[in-house]
């Protein structure tokens, strides 16, 4: 379809057309100062630049603009094919389209496309008929400035103009709508491509998209129109689709798509092939996982270290311990540090430290080299079995190996040690990460303040929360909720109370954990008028009390004998499908065999295994 003859856009370039001036490229830019030992090649090219501009007769523009693309695919020097564009405008040599098209893109990757625009209404007023790349360069520009708005308005005046777009075009703006954000808008532009065989990328760009955008059934339904359109998908189609399947644990979906890919007989390599195991994996379908590398092998693969690892790493998801040794053992490729770390952290998330150290033991006879992620491991295993003098021993030894610990391997140590009371030692950990640069996080902060909370110190808690600002860190809900339950346990109510709303102020939200200690606090004190309102608060402010909520208020009102406000919250207990635990059955036993207090056991659950928490 031949264009029709183009008018100036209506909106985008209005004010460009009713400006008698156009703006000199000189006054935005200065002459590029050329460093011509570091670039020869450029500096050729700026020779021949001033050989061609003292020829007579001038060449034609068209050898310009070959010279000046030339320099633009160098090493970008936009800048300096900007100035020399100017220079032909001061010898009188007219631009053609192609030398426009080459002022745009310098434009646009200068960020600034507003001298892109006005370089088009140059055009426009010339009488010259922009081309497609004109149009895709600008749309190119206003979306990588994330202005997608003034991007489509430029392709809507393509349409206008009678100008058809190009496989190009849309692609251009259908990826820059998806990153930003503007799904529903690309698969509307997308349904106008057809017959296109490069829209398989534009397809694999929108599903991809929606994919990561948590909207996979929408997904799904666009490579179902992909295909009924006769778009063949490529790999990178069927990895997009089946990354967003496996992240939404969407296994029969997933197996099918995989299915459908083998039956298309797309060309896979060993490194695809391993990025389809490691989503599949990643989920804990080991059976799936292990069919997909048996049809590898059949296939003529070579399995690689990285293709055995993703399987124990998946056997280890799912605690099949026993399996992922036997694939350990059986490796037909040499082993690296993470195959020992995979198999290392399984061992420890399921206790068995033995196993992991033995399995440590077997890194330096296999001449692997443990690094900090080994240490690590072996150090949250041992917390997690409460040996922490071994793993204070291991920490020193990695220290003495010459592997340098990280802010997770302090953190690690520091949350064990205040959890076992250990303080001291915690402290002492904190403070050696400033000798060695280690910056701690606000976990480690936390598990700081915590642990002195729990021992009762919590004017040095509030010393090390300070100190966590100074540091330009911002609290979570596990910190400041660790500092209330200190000051509340501490009888220094009104200081929790104040760092309570403090903390709603400063956009943290209280979790239930939270408002159960400030409840808690209010009890303890017989402030209960403020228990109840608080309780209230906290079910407007969407936060659902859970057991140990319902538990600690009615605890609260019978210590205090105000029976009846007791039985209605055991009542809402009961309603939300609770359990009373064992000291609040107990109070309610007393108080009921002392005749203060009238309820009936049989519609009341107990859980003989609860335990106080906050």
């Amino acid at each position: 379809m031949n264009p029709s003859p183009l008018k100036p856009p209506r909106n985008l370039l209005q004010t460009l057309f009713n400006s008698p001036v156009i703006i000199p490229f000189s006054r935005h830019l200065s002459t590029s100062k050329i460093n011509q030992q570091n670039d020869l090649a450029l500096y050729d090219e700026l020779v021949l630049f001033n050989q061609f501009v003292h020829q007579q007769p001038l060449p034609s523009i068209k050898h310009f603009c070959k010279l000046l693309t030339r320099i633009v695919n160098m090493n970008h020097h936009y800048p300096v094919v900007i100035s020399l564009i100017h220079r032909l405008e001061t010898l009188e040599i007219k631009p053609d389209i192609y030398a426009f098209n080459i002022s745009i893109n310098c434009f646009c990757h200068m960020g600034r496309v507003d001298l892109g625009l006005s370089i088009l209404g140059r055009v426009f007023k010339h009488g010259w008929t922009p081309d497609c790349v004109t149009f895709n360069t600008l749309i190119r520009g206003l979306c990588t400035n994330g202005n997608i708005f003034c991007a489509r308005q430029v392709f809507d005046e393509m349409l206008v103009s009678g100008f058809e777009p190009n496989v190009v075009t849309y692609g251009t703006l259908i990826n820059g709508m998806c990153k930003m954000g503007k799904v529903g808008d690309a698969v509307t532009l997308l349904k106008k491509v057809e017959g296109e065989s490069e829209s398989v990328i534009m397809y694999s760009t929108v599903i991809d998209t929606l994919c990561k955008s948590n909207h996979v059934r929408r997904a799904l339904t666009l490579f179902s129109e992909m295909v009924e359109n006769g778009v063949v998908p490529n790999v990178v189609t069927y990895i997009c689709m089946m990354r967003g399947l496996c992240r939404f644990g969407l296994r029969e979906e997933a197996v099918r798509l995989l299915d459908d890919m083998l039956c298309r007989n797309i060309s896979l390599d060993l490194q695809t092939c391993n990025v389809l195991l490691n989503l599949i994996s990643k989920q804990g379908w080991v059976a799936d996982s292990h069919s997909f590398f048996d049809l590898m092998v059949e296939r003529g693969m070579n399995p690689d270290t990285a293709t055995y690892n993703t399987l124990i790493n998946g056997y280890c998801l799912v605690h099949r311990l026993d399996d992922a040794r036997r694939l350990f053992d059986v490796m037909s490729c040499a082993r690296d540090v993470i195959t020992f770390n995979v198999l290392i952290n399984g061992y420890c998330k399921v206790n068995k430290i033995n196993e992991a150290l033995g399995l440590f033991n077997e890194m330096s006879r296999q001449n692997v080299n443990p690094n900090v992620v080994t240490y690590t491991t072996l150090i949250r295993g041992l917390c997690l079995v409460s040996k922490l003098n071994e793993a204070l021993i291991l920490f020193y030894k990695m220290q003495d190996c010459g592997e340098t610990a990280n802010v997770v391997t302090y953190s690690t140590l520091i949350d064990c040690l205040c959890k076992h009371e250990r303080v001291t030692d915690a402290l002492s950990l904190f403070k050696l990460m400033d000798g060695a640069r280690v910056a701690p996080d606000v976990f480690t902060f936390t598990s700081v303040i915590d642990g002195l909370c729990k021992i009762g110190d919590v004017d040095a808690a509030n010393e090390i929360f300070l100190e966590l600002f100074n540091k330009k860190l911002q609290p979570n809900v596990c910190t400041y909720t660790a500092m209330i339950g200190g000051l509340c346990r501490n009888k220094r109510l009104t200081e929790a109370k104040e760092l309570f709303y403090r903390m709603k102020e400063s956009g943290c939200a209280p979790n239930v954990h939270t408002y159960t200690i400030m409840i808690k606090g209010y009890c303890r004190n017989g402030k209960l008028d403020e228990a109840n309102e608080l309780f209230v608060k906290m079910n407007e402010s969407g936060c659902s009390p859970d057991g140990c909520t319902y538990n600690t208020i009615i605890q609260g009102f019978l210590l205090q004998n105000e029976f009846s406000a007791a039985i209605r919250y055991l009542e809402k207990l009961t309603e939300n499908g609770f359990c009373l635990d064992a000291y609040t059955e107990a109070l309610l036993l007393r108080f009921q065999s002392c005749g203060q207090l009238e309820f009936s056991a049989k519609k009341v659950s107990i859980n003989d295994d609860a335990e106080e928490r906050y």
